[in-house]
């Protein structure tokens, strides 16, 4: 019984939740799903403070102990802290002028320089996989050359204002970009279809702390 129930509970939950979706307009299953949004919105409140203390504990040691690079700890905790606090008793909303200045001077700008630093990487990362082995290498460098030249000004003047490389980069994002992107998208929500079937049908059950047998 320890399983057989929340299973159960899942599979009636999910069944209201689907049905729910696809047949709009019926009165009490659109209660039933509201009912469910605030459910799933505190559970969601409940899983990011369970977040936050586990990072406070961890970070927290880590400072006590003053292991190696426990600065970093510290800074974690007091912008973690700090904006938690200042959500709960200053900012009143993402409009509040407070939010807006930690928002377009503090965090904007820090996420800016952590992607400046990924450059480096993916310029590596790059030069690995542009080494010409195969003949899909081969069309990796090419599609990278021209986009890469598409997107700069640097392209059109090296061919003398010609926006040749911009038509072929936009023509690549349009197409064979956009056709890969949909199949990726495609499989992934099968899988993720696949995946929902079995915690449904209570075939995964991992998440009730089992092997999934």
């Amino acid at each position: 019984m320890k399983k057989e129930v929340p299973l159960a509970i899942l599979f009636i939950v999910a069944l209201i939740y689907i049905v729910a979706n696809y047949f709009t307009g019926i009165e009490l299953l659109d209660i039933a799903k509201d009912r469910l949004d605030d459910w799933y919105l505190s559970v969601d409140a409940v899983v990011r403070a369970i977040g936050l203390v586990n990072l406070a504990q961890i970070h927290g040691r880590r400072v006590a102990n003053k292991r190696e690079g426990y600065g970093y700890s510290i800074w974690l905790m007091v912008c973690m802290f700090g904006m938690l606090f200042a959500s709960l008793f200053w900012f009143q909303g993402t409009t509040h002028t407070g939010w807006d200045f930690m928002y377009k001077m503090i965090i904007s700008p820090m996420n800016a320089t952590v992607y400046s630093t990924l450059v480096f990487y993916i310029g590596s990362a790059a030069y690995r996989s542009f080494r010409v082995r195969s003949p899909e290498a081969g069309i990796l460098l090419v599609v990278a050359f021209i986009m890469m030249l598409g997107r700069v000004p640097l392209g059109a003047m090296l061919l003398g204002g010609n926006q040749a490389f911009a038509t072929a980069a936009d023509w690549l994002l349009r197409v064979p970009n956009s056709a890969g992107m949909r199949g990726i998208q495609i499989g992934a929500a099968l899988g993720g279809i696949a995946t929902a079937l079995r915690i449904m049908l209570g075939i995964e059950r991992s998440y009730l702390g089992g092997t999934g047998d």
